[in-house]
């Protein structure tokens, strides 16, 4: 077991590269291991920064509030991702994008329904819920659910997550937006429950690199130090909204991200900081400086503005996505666990042979 998904992210890349066999699928080379079980025994350090991997936090919190929110539209997500719209068979929606399938399978929702189980008997072991949709899913489509299954299982106290994926892409899939979003509604739940985050195990039949990430995960594998942000002392948002309350509070989120993003309110911010979630507020805080970047905003005020953030996860991400996009790292005033994590982060980025590069 891992202790954070940034370290069963370089002990997956780790395996592909040292054991990995290659495969054509629909087209596209890759190399790929099988049958793979990934447990992770501190889910919410879900916050991947190291060299070379070049997350976006901007881009990850954008399409996990899409996800919880029960969406499919691509007019939102693509000014996020802008490669969402490669995975579409119409240009406008995800036919199978995984929200609309939590959210409201057939009228259920899935989150409704788990809560509700979980807290009617703490032992049960019926608390699942279901992506892959036999009735549409076995059709020639661009978008086929990846992720299919989640299991929510309480034992002494601490809720646990099972994931079971038929195909992940490691980069982009398992070390990107997947053990995110899923962490995300893991806290989720474990506060609607009354419990605390436990594990979160990843089932998947095939985890693979494709060849545009071959080099990649050489850099990455390379360049690790050995430490994530969590071993600085840096934490994360914390979310604390009732299960009640939580659809009246992403109606409001989105309805901000909307302002922001659309009509780019600069006054926006004031309702943003005026959220009591935690989480909540934390994620719009970094679409709104996300939205002024795209924007045309100086350096100065995005700096500005990253400054304000509170020391968590979140921000660090924000900081080196920035300090990439700039080709500059002297805009932020760090403080002492953030420098003590920045200079250990730019010491571990050298130029290094690759042990081998896939090929």
């Amino acid at each position: 077991m891992e202790k954070n998904v940034t370290y069963s992210l370089i002990n997956v890349l780790r395996n592909i590269r040292d054991n990995g066999s290659p495969v054509v699928t629909r087209g596209n080379e890759q190399v790929e291991v099988l049958s793979q079980l990934l447990r992770i025994k501190s889910p919410l350090e879900r916050v991947i920064v190291t060299p070379h991997r070049n997350n976006n936090i901007f881009a990850l919190i954008a399409e996990t509030f899409w996800v919880l929110g029960g969406r499919n539209d691509l007019g939102y997500l693509t000014h996020y991702l802008p490669r969402a719209s490669d995975f579409s068979d119409d240009g406008k929606t995800w036919r199978a994008a995984y929200g609309p399938r939590l959210r409201n399978w057939y009228g259920v929702d899935q989150f409704q329904q788990v809560a509700s189980l979980l807290r009617a008997d703490p032992n049960t072991k019926r608390a699942v819920m279901t992506i892959f949709d036999p009735k549409s899913d076995y059709v020639e489509t661009k978008d086929v659910p990846c992720n299919n299954w989640l299991h929510f299982l309480i034992r002494d106290g601490r809720l646990h997550l099972n994931v079971t994926v038929r195909a992940n892409d490691a980069v982009w899939g398992f070390g990107g937006i997947n053990s995110f979003e899923w962490s995300i509604l893991q806290e989720m739940m474990a506060v609607w429950t009354g419990t605390q985050a436990g594990t979160l195990s990843w089932f998947v039949g095939t985890i693979h690199v494709y060849k545009r990430h071959y080099k990649t995960i050489d850099q990455i594998l390379d360049n690790f130090g050995n430490k994530t942000l969590y071993e600085f002392g840096i934490g994360h948002p914390k979310f604390n909204t009732p299960l009640a309350d939580f659809d009246r509070a992403l109606h409001d989120w989105f309805s901000i991200e909307e302002r922001i993003r659309i009509h780019g309110e600069r006054m926006a911010i004031t309702d943003v900081l005026s959220i009591e979630d935690e989480l909540l507020r934390n994620s719009l805080q970094l679409l709104y400086i996300y939205n002024r970047y795209t924007r045309g905003a100086a350096e100065e005020e995005i700096a500005y503005f990253v400054n304000k953030l509170p020391m968590n996860d979140f921000k660090i991400a924000a900081i080196e996505f920035f300090s990439r996009k700039y080709g500059r790292w002297d805009l932020s005033q760090l403080r002492q666990e953030e420098n003590d994590f920045f200079e250990y982060y730019w010491r571990t980025q050298r130029v290094r042979t690759p042990q081998r590069v896939l090929a």
